[in-house]
Parts: structure tokens; sequence; C-alpha cells
């Protein structure tokens, strides 16, 4: 569907903060003012797929035990269609971690959990529930 001229605004603004050499902080912060467009064909409004708020924040560090990230996500419910597809998703909350240990220069040992507090949710309509994922794995460079 080409809907022609639209008009779209949106605001994200980002945050990074060093608060050593070894330890980051970062936040981000999304509006999107245009949730939806006018359909000419059914008269009614289609959802642009898209939340209006979002926000993250993470810290980043390194240590001799290793370096880790945690990130924490939320997303505001938002109506989705594509096609046959339609339905709310969200909201959402996920908080997810990553480890890495350094067994040598050339090999590492990552762990990430991804939304480690099993919140339950689909990312598209017709989409798979989302839920906690543990993932190991054994890194080599040469």
């Amino acid at each position: 569907m080409n809907y022609g001229e639209v008009w779209m605004q949106g605001l994200d603004f980002g945050l990074t903060h060093f608060l050593t050499e070894n330890i980051i902080i970062d936040g981000n912060l999304s509006w999107y003012g245009t949730t939806d467009f006018y359909n000419e064909l059914t008269k009614k409004k289609d959802p642009i797929n898209a939340p209006k708020w979002k926000w993250n924040a993470s810290i980043k560090g390194k240590s001799g035990f290793g370096d880790f990230i945690v990130n924490y996500r939320h997303v505001n419910k938002f109506q989705w269609s594509d096609g046959i597809w339609s339905g709310i998703i969200g909201p959402y909350n996920i908080i997810d971690l990553f480890y890495t240990y350094h067994i040598t220069d050339n090999l590492e040992f990552n762990l990430s959990a991804l939304n480690l507090n099993n919140d339950l949710h689909k990312e598209l309509v017709g989409g798979a529930i989302m839920g906690r994922q543990i993932v190991m794995r054994f890194t080599s460079t040469f």
C-alpha cells in the first residue's frame, strides 16, 4: 500500500557515560509520534507496527574475572498489522546478561542469558513466543 505523502515524527535520545576506563553505563529513550496512517482503500487507520515508547539501559564492565554486560529493555504495547496477521504486541521487559572469560589470548568462553527474567512475549504477531534462552560457547581466534 502506497500511503502517498506522509508526516512522520519521533525522537531518539541516547547517553553513554564512562564511569571508569572499565565500567560504562549506557541508556536510550525512543518516542515515535506517528503510530498509524489512514488507509484510503479500507477507510481505516493502519498501524505503523512500532511502539510509541521504548527504552533500554546497560552497564558494561571489564575485570580480572572476565567481561560482563547487563542490558534492560522495555517496549510499550502497540498495534501490529501485516497481511493476515494483526493484533497487539507487548508490553514486555527484557533483561539480558552477557559474560566473557578470556581463557588465553586466542580462546574465550561466552555465556549469554537472554530474557533472563523469562518475560514470555511475542515480538511480532504470528511469531513464536519468546522466553528465556541460555547460550554457552567457546570462541577461538587465530
